[in-house]
């Protein structure tokens, strides 16, 4: 420890050194700013001014010894006054101000969404108690190479595993709640372990949560119900405790409501009992989701130990399923053992964003470099009145951390709004379920992040032009020259290049997704779809794998009859003018089977769209037949295989032959379908107009292939009702008379069948917004960069072009040396961007990712050569004013000057 006492001794005397250094700098800087002030202000020469500043500071011995009783504050103080005349600096260049304001907005706000988005999505600890020990248990296939969560035989084995505790299982349900007013709508629920209430401990609003004894097989039904739905189906009734609701088709007892906020295992509103009839066979019974908590002192790795050797005696004891099974303990938030690379992830996004930062910041830098040369003389001035260069430095970042503090409380304000106001719908109109967790406020790690890309935007827009601008001033000053020290080096060049370039890409690409969004808005259905209303019906109770055949005979023919109830008092309805039934709307996305066509061998099996629909369905679309016939009662047999397709089968299948007669086997497209080659033959008896087989997002249509459906055997089923006005108008009859006729008949969805891809055409027209905005800002720097580069090197060079005047120069040619630099610079940007557009422009053709192809090649070339006499109009403007003012400077007066 020799070497430890030795250093801090040397550090002990160094100290007392280091202090008075600061209190000089601190005392110099105070004479400095007077001085300044004074020569500025009272036009005082530099020896008279700092006499005078020395006399009002007092005598600098008796500040020694002020500054050095409050060594703490001195420090502060110095930089007290650097603030000051930062937020000094930003009133006295307002044009400035803005420019780099916006760009370090942009910046931090990007940044913030970003980083918020991604931390939101990719978050493993849950805002509960411990919640970063709460877990999930998941099992793949790796033979199939697909999850697996028919577990409930293996839950029940892993119940032994003291590694975690409350170990517990949901599934998830949607049930029909009919509420106070007797109206019933879906609400989303689960089906749960007791033990949930244990790893989410939030008591009780009211009554009791679900105990043990409610899973017992024959206990009585029982439901706790969630604070909405509580206070917006039951009007937050105090005793509504006790009371028996109907779900669906049965009833059971109210035993407690939670507190607002509640929503475990995901984003819940209603829990109900989970319970398994009778014994479970080995990858047997319904799909669950099995999570627990770490027990006390043990880790992921330990878990998982214990759970691997439970999974070597289960595959022992049953090698036929549990061969290929691998079970993993998770983090709670993650889907599946994958995603050990989040980390990396993480860390790339971070970089991304901290690059992102830097070039925008890079801009502003150009910006203050421009200002800070402009300020040489005083820089200067400064120099000889004694101020270190790191004292100038640390002033320069000060100023730049102003501009950047109030950049970083714009770009805040904005992430928070686009968060509430965008991120949040967004979300929920694409999810079904948005997780509890989400929380779409700005966390304090993202904000202390907004507050790390401030500082670095401060030190690249602050500290890098200082550190040049302050380059050999001793030099400067021992030449008895404060101007033309300095220049724009090829950082700047290369950056302001880098900026022309994106505004010439960026419109590209606003044009690509403005025109991939209209394509989508305008989708042709086929049929005049703002007049139809599709709706999602499906049947309360159990789908899965527990059902006997009788039981999904039983539920087959209630659904059939609920259906065909619901629709015959729908066309009784004056405002209805038909209704018809399909298993996927039109303009939705579709089940793709490969076709095959057994008189044409010689054509590879395609990907088509298909669809189960009614009888009725091509009348209610006012849509005939162009060829054959249409489905009949007959269609509806067992053995009746038969078929009808539209016309982009006919086109890209049948290459244009005539389909009717011809029989095409469907199969699911699968690797190694075992199943293939046993599908049934159906013969194409119709062919039909295309009516919206694929979803409107989809670049490349698919052929598509109907076949007649029956009630209870597709599922869900979507109803589509043609009405007679507005459409819209027609749900809240439709979900009455489905409580009506059945309370288990449950309506999901009701939507314009011209507003299917609504959210998407929202969201391709907010990345228009946002990549416009980015446009804007990155057009607004290069502009404000060529400008400042332009008039520092025209302010720079006054007395050489009034030399070169007197000695009889051209003033064309003057002119054209000024112009040369910056016309240079934005012609190499251009070409650079325009390349960029032609690469992405052939990247586009082959990706087929879009629809809409690039404008022709012809008009790509007249808007590049649009844009780039736009660009050379603006630097000929930024160049108009400093160019005349140099014109004007009288020839004696720049020789006299020299």
């Amino acid at each position: 420890m020799k070497w430890f006492h030795a250093a801090r001794a040397r550090l002990r005397l160094l100290a007392p050194r280091a202090a008075e250094s600061r209190i000089d700098d601190e005392i110099q800087f105070h004479i400095e700013m007077e001085t300044e002030k004074l020569m500025r202000e009272q036009g005082l020469d530099p020896e008279a001014a700092r006499r005078r500043a020395r006399a009002a500071f007092g005598g600098v011995q008796q500040h020694r010894e002020t500054l050095r009783r409050g060594r703490g504050t001195a420090w502060f103080n110095g930089l007290s006054l650097d603030f000051k005349l930062g937020l000094r600096m930003l009133a006295k260049y307002p044009g400035l101000t803005i420019v780099g304001v916006l760009a370090m907005a942009f910046g931090i706000w990007f940044g913030a969404v970003t980083i918020e988005m991604f931390g939101m999505m990719t978050t493993t600890k849950l805002p509960l108690p411990d919640g970063d020990r709460i877990v999930k248990v998941v099992t793949s296939d790796l033979k199939a190479k697909k999850p697996e969560s028919r577990m409930l035989y293996d839950y029940r084995h892993w119940q032994s595993l003291r590694s975690v505790t409350d170990l517990g299982a949901y599934r998830n349900t949607s049930v029909n709640l009919v509420g106070a007013d007797a109206s019933a709508q879906p609400v989303t629920a689960a089906e749960i372990s007791a033990s949930a209430f244990r790893i989410a401990p939030d008591g009780p609003l009211l009554g009791r949560v679900l105990v043990e004894a409610d899973e017992r097989v024959g206990a009585p039904p029982v439901v706790v119900l969630g604070h909405e739905v509580w206070t917006k189906r039951f009007h937050s009734d105090p005793g509504i405790v006790g009371r028996n609701v109907r779900l669906g088709g049965s009833f059971a007892t109210v035993v407690g409501v939670m507190p607002k906020g509640y929503a475990f295992p995901v984003s819940h509103e209603m829990w109900l009992p989970l319970r398994a009839d009778g014994a479970v066979e080995p990858r047997g019974g319904f799909p669950v989701t099995v999570f627990g908590r770490l027990a006390p002192g043990m880790t992921f790795e330990s878990a998982q130990s214990e759970l691997t050797s439970l999974g070597k005696q289960l595959t022992a004891a049953h090698p036929t399923t549990h061969a290929q099974l691998e079970s993993h303990v998770v983090p709670y938030t993650k889907d599946s053992a994958d995603g050990g690379d989040t980390e990396q992830v993480t860390a790339l996004t971070y970089f991304f964003v901290t690059v992102l930062m830097v070039v925008v910041c890079s801009t502003v830098a150009l910006l203050l470099f421009a200002r800070a040369a402009s300020r040489e003389t005083e820089i200067v001035v400064r120099s000889a009145l004694g101020a270190s260069r790191g004292r100038i430095v640390v002033q320069l970042f000060a100023e730049a951390l102003v501009l950047a503090g109030v950049a970083a409380v714009v770009g805040l304000a904005g992430a928070q709004l686009a968060l509430t106001r965008l991120g949040e719908p967004y979300l929920a109109a694409n999810y079904e379920q948005l997780p509890f967790w989400y929380d779409f406020n700005l966390s304090p790690s993202t904000i202390l992040a907004a507050v790390g890309l401030a500082i670095i935007g401060a030190v690249v827009a602050g500290v890098m032009p200082a550190r040049r601008i302050t380059r050999d001033l001793g030099t400067r000053l021992r030449a008895g020259t404060s101007g033309g020290g300095v220049s724009f080096g090829g950082v700047w060049t290369a950056v302001i290049v880098i900026q022309v370039a994106l505004t010439v890409a960026l419109p590209w690409v606003v044009m690509l997704v403005r025109a991939e969004r209209d394509r989508i808005a305008s989708y042709e259905a086929g049929f005049p779809a703002k007049e139809y209303l599709g709706v999602t019906l499906d049947l309360d109770g159990p789908t899965d794998e527990t059902l006997t055949a009788e039981m999904r005979t039983v539920l087959a023919a209630q659904f059939s009859r609920s259906l065909e109830a619901l629709r015959q008092r729908l066309q009784a309805d004056p405002g209805v003018a038909g209704v018809t039934y399909v298993d996927r709307l039109p303009g939705d996305h579709h089940n793709g089977r490969l076709a095959e066509v057994v008189s044409q061998p010689e054509i590879a099996p395609l990907w088509v769209a298909t669809a189960a629909i009614d009888r009725s369905y091509f009348d209610v679309l006012k849509s005939p037949l162009l060829a054959g016939r249409a489905f009949t009662s007959a269609d509806l047999l067992p053995d009746a295989r038969v078929a009808i397709v539209d016309e982009g089968f006919v086109d890209r299948v049948m290459n244009g032959r005539n389909p009717i007669g011809h029989r095409v086997r469907l199969t699911s497209g699968e690797l190694d379908d075992p199943t293939a080659a046993q599908q049934p033959w159906h013969e194409i008896v119709g062919v039909v107009n295309n009516l919206g087989m694929s979803n409107a997002v989809e670049t490349k249509r698919l052929g598509g292939v109907y076949l007649p459906a029956t009630p209870g055997n597709q599922g869900a089923l979507g109803l589509v009702i043609h009405g007679r006005g507005d459409p819209l108008a027609l749900a809240p009859l439709v979900r009455q008379l489905a409580t009506a006729i059945d309370p288990a008949l449950r309506v999901e969805q009701t939507t314009r069948l011209d507003q299917m891809a609504a959210s998407q055409v929202w969201f391709m027209g907010l990345w228009v917004k946002v990549i416009v905005g980015l446009t804007a800002v990155v057009l607004l720097l290069s502009l404000a960069g060529i400008y400042a580069v332009l008039t520092y090197t025209v302010a720079r060079r006054t007395r050489e072009i009034g030399i070169r005047v007197a000695l009889g120069a051209n003033s064309r040619r003057v002119i054209a040396s000024i112009f040369r630099r910056p016309l240079t610079q934005v012609t190499l940007g251009v070409i650079a961007g325009s390349v960029f557009v032609a690469l992405a422009a052939v990247g586009v053709q082959q990706s087929g990712h879009f629809a809409v192809q690039p404008p022709p090649a012809l008009l790509r070339v007249m808007l590049l050569v649009g844009y780039a006499v736009l660009m050379l109009g603006v630097c000929m403007l930024a160049c108009i004013v400093p160019t005349v003012r140099a014109l004007r400077v009288q020839p004696m007066e720049a020789l006299r000057a020299e």
